[in-house]
């Protein structure tokens, strides 16, 4: 068993549950996968043209201009690969048609969860985002994880909200 972590969507934020005066566990793999998905992961000195499409860029400007702010976690500086992903840029990002933002979602979530499969802990993850079809400004994304020897993929579904986006 792992600490758990527990997601508030409006609130975009992750939290350790209380349970009996102790922090509660939960399942290993869905820990890993929280904190890889939701730890601001430094952002890269140039957007790449996903990035561009989707409309990402920082709080105080464009990635990759003297006054972005790139975020990510001061222990990445050592790290050889950084955690997290960057699903913080969407945050702020230009809904341009229906599939830029989904798109980028999936590839942010594949590089954010590729070290399962480099290290060994699954076999293949898979990752489809899609918009909420009543609400229009949250994402819903799902994880499919194969691990090595389970031929039962184990599915993790969340939800991104953008405040404000039309």
């Amino acid at each position: 068993m792992d600490i758990a972590v527990t997601w508030n969507v409006r609130a975009a934020r992750g939290d350790w549950p209380i349970v009996s005066s102790d922090l509660a566990l939960d399942n290993p793999l869905k820990s890993a996968v929280m904190v890889s998905l939701f730890t601001d992961r430094v952002a890269p000195q140039q957007p790449s043209s996903d990035d561009t499409a989707a409309g990402i860029a920082s709080p105080s400007g464009p990635i990759g201009t003297a006054s972005a702010d790139r975020r990510g976690w001061w222990g990445d500086a050592f790290a050889d690969l950084p955690i997290g992903s960057r699903l913080w840029q969407l945050r702020r990002a230009v809904k341009v048609g229906t599939r830029a933002i989904p798109r980028e979602i999936e590839d942010i979530c594949r590089e954010a969860l590729q070290w399962l499969v480099t290290d060994g802990v699954a076999t293949s993850v898979t990752v489809s985002a899609w918009w909420n079809a009543t609400v229009r400004t949250m994402a819903e994304f799902s994880v499919t994880i194969t691990e090595p020897g389970n031929s039962s993929p184990r599915v993790f579904k969340f939800s991104w909200a953008w405040e404000g986006l039309t």
